[in-house]
């Protein structure tokens, strides 16, 4: 990344990196392999963000604020999960000039479109709401962050994750069992079939979320799940 590259000349080097790769691994076109990049998941949230507010920021800055931001909220030290109801409850008092930050889980297994969705939602649910992410490509991964993680304020999970399936851990959240602590969660899925939305749903899921629809409707229903609505006036 150059020092004077802005975000849009940004996104699009990020966009050209992928098609390039996969132009030489499939031997196709390298305007072919452009669309279907940018008609993936991800391609299409990084579009978004290249035609967005922030587009023509100086990329280096736009980066180093985001992660200046969330180091900054970060707490200093993390306690157990596993500690008793009462250590849970004094250390969320000690956390209460928060303000506004949210911490969220977010398990999903392509690294590309997991980076570009939790960019998305920061700038889109900015300045009225600063989300912070704790990420992970698997359950065993998502497990372990839940040990070490505290005050996390809701998830969002892929139904397809490398070893299992995701809505096991949205039953385990949202019912608070096997020494997990709940949380609210919402289901981001590919798969437009009605049957992935009942089963989620009937896992405990709050809602099902497409990875294709627009940022601005991903933030509403975040929103919605972390009980954060949208200032008036």
């Amino acid at each position: 990344m150059r020092a004077e590259q802005t975000v849009s000349e940004m996104v699009v080097e990020v966009l050209a990196r992928q098609a390039e790769a996969l132009s030489e691994g499939t031997g196709r076109s390298f305007g072919d392999a452009f669309e279907e990049v940018l008609d993936t998941p991800a391609g299409r949230l990084l579009g978004e963000l290249a035609d967005g507010p922030q587009r023509h920021d100086r990329a280096a800055y736009w980066q180093a604020s985001l992660t200046t931001a969330r180091e900054a909220e970060r707490p200093v030290a993390l306690p157990r999960v596993g500690a008793s109801t009462d250590n849970r409850t004094d250390d969320r008092r000690r956390t209460e000039g928060r303000g506004t930050e949210k911490r969220l889980l977010l398990v999903e297994d392509n690294e590309a479109f997991r980076e570009a969705f939790a960019r998305m939602l920061e700038l889109e649910l900015a300045p009225d709401v600063e989300v912070a992410f704790a990420q992970a490509d698997s359950l065993a991964e998502a497990h372990a962050l839940l040990e070490e993680e505290y005050a996390l304020d809701a998830a969002l999970i892929d139904v397809g994750l490398p070893d299992g399936d995701g809505l096991e851990l949205v039953r385990e959240l949202e019912e608070d069992g096997g020494g997990i602590e709940s949380l609210p969660t919402l289901v981001i899925t590919a798969n437009p079939e009605r049957s992935v939305a009942v089963r989620a749903l009937e896992a405990g899921a709050r809602g099902v979320l497409s990875k294709v629809v627009s940022s601005r409707e991903t933030a509403e229903a975040v929103r919605m799940l972390i009980g954060a609505e949208r200032p008036t006036g």
